[in-house]
């Protein structure tokens, strides 16, 4: 069951439930943090609704029982007694607020050897009626823990594939394509995206970055967003000999693989080339521009100035700032000029006035 879950990572929350019927536990989990301080996890649908409600808190609690076990170097399994004093386990918030008003008040774990996450653990946890976990079952589980370790390798290399095998796809299709994790890490990347440089970077520890600063802070609030009713698009303003791109990220459905690869968005590069046509309007769904902003959108990508636009549609000149400045906001612009070339391609410019 365990080699089962590495390939079909559903299954994971059944085999953590085994083990922890091994053990006595209340329940179990798998969990990881990456440098981004980043946690994905997943866990027995019992102990599920305790992690939430830890993890929306965990900026308060200063867990040192991970950062002990790792080092010792020691990769089996230890109790919280085997790293804390039973005075700094009833002095921990974490137990104090996290685990006791649940009845929880025992834990065990081993660090999981993978090579894409920071830090990652198997987690179990008792109830404190129940008493503190013990030798018998650090060995019970130790006998495990080789198969753990490779079952967790496994399913990090098989992710790797997989997103490998998306970036390939969309090489065949002609789009420049990524897959990323939450920390802006690319997992795998196709030839087509890697040649967007400089513009699109994937530079030190294959981290993810726009060249343009206001861009480049739209793509981190941008891998922040796990909705998969949301599709970000971020647009990078054309050069002398390049034309408008826009950056898509594309939320990858969190599941037990995010685990170990942390697998966060798709990220999808469309060049924009519309010279007869500086603006459409799929362009200005993409931005989520409101109807008044798409219509000064468009006047600005026409050439019209700003008193004319007012004019014309009987607004003051300062309301058509307003929507300007929001539409400068939502395309991660910062003037007119460089609205025109995000959306008119690598077309020429006329003088803006303003």
């Amino acid at each position: 069951m365990i080699y089962e879950a590495a390939a079909i990572p559903s299954q994971w929350p059944v085999v953590l439930g085994k083990l922890a019927e091994l053990v006595s536990a209340f329940g179990s989990g798998i969990i990881s943090i990456d440098n981004a301080q980043s946690v994905r996890f997943i866990t027995t649908d019992n102990y599920r609704g305790i992690y939430e409600r830890v993890l929306a808190n965990l900026t308060r609690y200063d867990n040192v029982r991970p950062q002990r076990a790792v080092a010792r170097g020691y990769f089996g399994f230890l109790t919280d007694l085997d790293l804390c004093s039973v005075e700094e386990l009833e002095a921990d918030p974490l137990y104090t607020e996290g685990l006791y008003p649940y009845g929880l008040g025992w834990t065990m774990g081993a660090p999981i050897p993978s090579p894409s996450a920071d830090l990652a653990f198997f987690d179990f946890a008792r109830k404190k009626a129940d008493g503190p976990f013990g030798m018998a079952e650090k060995q019970t589980l130790d006998a495990y823990r080789p198969h753990l370790a490779r079952a967790a390798l496994m399913a990090t290399r098989l992710e790797l594939q997989r997103a490998q095998a998306t970036v390939t796809t969309l090489s065949v299709l002609g789009l420049p394509g990524a897959v990323v994790n939450r920390a802006g890490r690319v997992v795998a990347a196709n030839p087509q995206f890697e040649a967007l440089a400089p513009r699109v970077v994937i530079g030190a520890f294959d981290a993810l970055s726009l060249a343009d600063p206001a861009q480049n802070a739209l793509l981190r609030k941008g891998l922040l967003t796990q909705s998969l009713d949301e599709v970000g698009s971020i647009p990078i303003t054309a050069t002398d000999t390049q034309p408008a791109l826009v950056v898509h990220l594309v939320p990858v459905q969190r599941s037990a693989q995010d685990v170990f690869i942390g697998a966060s968005h798709i990220v999808l590069v469309t060049p924009v080339t519309a010279p007869a046509a500086p603006l459409t309007n799929l362009l200005v769904g993409l931005f989520d521009l409101t109807p008044a902003e798409a219509a000064v959108a468009r006047g600005i990508a026409s050439g019209d100035s700003i008193p004319d636009f007012a004019r014309r549609n009987g607004v003051s000149p300062e309301t058509v700032r307003t929507q300007l400045r929001a539409v400068f906001e939502k395309t991660g612009t910062r003037r007119q000029a460089d609205l025109v070339r995000l959306l008119s391609g690598a077309a020429p410019l006329g003088k803006i006035i303003t």
